[in-house]
């Protein structure tokens, strides 16, 4: 008896693999404003008066682990959803599943674009979505 091949696990598959990718590539592009960050974090813990314990980069190497860690399950999630489309519509052409990874990439770009305004970040993200 031959089982068939669940679109949501592979959806689920190729949505870590996206996950790491985009984690990647999120973490990189904090670190290339980590001096802008932390000091905009200075300035604003002593316009407000709060007290931050420790090192201020601590408070960003957290904040880039949740970033990566936030990329990494929205990925997941979205690749399954994606099989899970693919398979209610019935299993249609491979052409429809590129598109449908295609739209979901083209939006995760314009985000990147709009949250780092560096265009070759969105093109990275849409490409790691096309792997």
């Amino acid at each position: 008896m031959t089982e068939r091949a669940d679109p949501s696990r592979a959806g689920f598959r190729a949505g870590r693999l996206v996950g790491v990718v985009t984690a990647v590539l999120v973490v990189v592009s904090l670190l290339r404003v980590q001096g802008s960050f932390v000091g905009r974090l200075e300035s604003i813990a002593r316009f407000t008066g709060f007290g931050l314990d420790g090192p201020i980069s601590v408070y960003f190497y957290l904040y880039a682990a949740g970033a990566a860690l936030g990329r990494y399950a929205l990925s997941y999630v979205l690749g399954a959803l994606i099989g899970v489309v693919y398979d209610w519509l019935d299993r249609p052409s491979v052409v429809v599943l590129a598109g449908l990874t295609l739209l979901v990439g083209v939006a995760d770009g314009v985000v990147a674009v709009v949250d780092t305004r560096d265009t070759l970040v969105g093109v990275a993200y849409v490409l790691a979505w096309l792997l």
